[in-house]
């Protein structure tokens, strides 16, 4: 308990960033998919424009049950969801095809269950599509679902991971059309389109007003059974919040019945393939009410990695320094816990087989699964998740090196030190703590290194950093938006390691 107030004490400090819940800052949420970050950037934009709240926005995120949660919990204040996707996979409800039916039975659950608002749906829906390349649709006939029962066990079928468990997914979609496909693999949204055009996959589940669609030429069956359930999107608000803040439905409500399946179509597709951020699509559509994309393909060349960097540098330099502090933060937590751990096995032998044991075990847990768990124990994203996760993950190194450290110290130093009756504090700090200074910073600088890196995942439950372009890049299949999170992040690791390096040196030749 101790530990984990003073965990959070610390990220209030040295994020800088502003609280949820505090007077006049509205928290915008988003999915990890394109989509879904465009209508978090409508919504933060109106705010802004309208009101004289202040936006944090947390996205991208996670998926669907994350955010959900992270709404309930009160660490945010608005995101926008799908009414099928609420039906089956947060109210486990049953099956119902009719919109406006599923829309009041999410309506009115939220309300009373969560305590959350469904505002007026926003105009189009979005749901699960099977594509497949134009040509081989038009060479094998498929038109529809059914069309693929005789030989989807010879295809391969590429899925977003969540896909994988919700009940309105590949379990239900198997059950409901009686065959499976002989190769499921989970990919990331942005690179799935790429996958099935590209012929690495026969048929994806892909999204209704995804522009890719258009842009690889893809075939879309028709869900002939009916199986998916009406997906409209609608913004969803804590009652609190428009309690707080009654402007705030005004303001959402503009959004209502606005944006049909081709207008999102077009802005997804300026994102993923016209090179267009976010944040610029919806401006531009809350000017003019449209967007202008190149959807021919025959554009001038992006620019490369170095000059978005370039041309993207307030952003990059943000990243970057959320990336250090959030770095920095959880190696200095995890020096100030794992050094007198290792002090202390060191005067006690007989704990160093239980505390190197329970210091390693979280080297046995995959850093997504760390993060996930984090959050369900602390009922919140961002910094604090995150730098627990971080602090976890360097304490190791730190701990065995401090040990070996303390290990290596001659005994005639130590004889001597006792010969001049230095007493046992004494004697750490004076003699036995500088012997072992050099191998200590070694497992500083490999805590640090790792700590760089595993922080990229952090963007995965809202606490920033270089990983928020890794994330993007990924969900659009564009490598220079990867590179752009990367290349700092390795530089970054680089220059730290240097670093301490140096001094690592200089306290051998001391």
């Amino acid at each position: 308990m101790i530990l984990r107030t003073a965990i959070a004490l610390l990220c209030v400090l040295a994020s800088g960033s502003l609280a949820r819940g505090q007077d006049g800052v509205i928290s915008v949420g988003s999915k990890n998919f394109t989509e879904s970050e465009i209508l978090a950037e409508i919504i933060s934009q109106l705010i802004e424009r309208e009101t004289d709240l202040t936006v944090e926005r947390r996205f991208p995120l996670g998926g669907t049950n994350l955010c959900h949660a992270a709404l309930v919990e009160g660490e945010l204040d608005v995101y926008v969801e799908y009414t099928g996707t609420a039906l089956l996979s947060i109210l486990n409800a049953d099956l119902v095809r009719d919109p406006d039916a599923v829309y009041r039975i999410v309506r009115d659950a939220y309300r009373d269950r969560f305590g959350l608002e469904w505002l007026a749906p926003i105009g189009f829906e979005n749901t699960y599509a099977l594509s497949t390349r134009g040509d081989l649709a038009r060479e094998r006939g498929w038109e529809q679902f059914s069309d693929l029962a005789g030989i989807a066990g010879e295809l391969t079928l590429g899925t977003p991971n969540e896909f994988i468990e919700r009940p309105d997914g590949y379990p239900g979609l198997v059950e409901a059309y009686g065959f499976s496909f002989g190769d499921v693999r989970e990919l990331d949204p942005g690179l799935m389109y790429s996958a099935v055009a590209e012929g690495q996959v026969d048929v994806v589940t892909g999204f209704s007003t995804d522009g890719r669609i258009l842009a690889y030429g893809l075939a879309v069956l028709r869900d002939d059974r009916r199986f998916f359930p009406p997906y409209y999107a609608a913004p969803v608000v804590r009652a609190d919040t428009l309690r707080a803040h009654p402007e705030l439905r005004a303001v959402l409500s503009r959004l209502d019945g606005t944006i049909d399946e081709t207008l999102m179509a077009r802005m997804n597709l300026a994102v993923d393939e016209g090179g267009r951020s976010s944040a610029s699509v919806a401006s531009e559509w809350i000017e003019t009410g449209d967007v202008e994309i190149d959807i021919s393909g025959s554009g001038a060349p992006r620019p490369g990695v170095f000059a978005l960097m370039w041309e993207r540098r307030v952003e990059v330099g943000r990243k970057l320094w959320e990336h250090i502090r959030l770095s920095l933060a959880g190696v200095l937590i995890a020096v100030l816990i794992a050094v007198p751990a290792g002090i202390g096995v060191h005067r006690s032998p007989r704990l160093e087989g239980p505390v190197l044991a329970l210091v390693g075990v979280t080297q046995t847990i995959p850093s997504l699964a760390m993060l996930a768990f984090l959050f369900v124990l602390y009922r919140m994203i961002g910094w604090v998740p995150a730098l627990t996760a971080l602090v976890l993950y360097a304490l190791l190194p730190v701990v065995v090196n401090t040990l070996a450290g303390l290990k290596q110290v001659p005994a005639s130093a130590i004889e001597a030190s006792n010969g001049i009756g230095m007493s046992p504090r004494q004697r750490l700090w004076m003699v036995e703590l500088p012997l072992a200074l050099p191998v200590i910073l070694a497992g500083v600088r490999t805590a640090t290194v790792w700590t760089v890196g595993v922080a990229t995942l952090a963007t995965y439950i809202g606490a920033g950093g270089l990983g928020d372009f890794i994330q993007r890049g990924l969900a659009r299949a564009d490598y220079r938006l990867t590179l752009l999170g990367a290349i700092p992040a390795a530089a970054l690791a680089l220059v730290l390691s240097a670093g301490i390096g140096w001094a690592e040196r200089r306290a051998v030749r001391r």
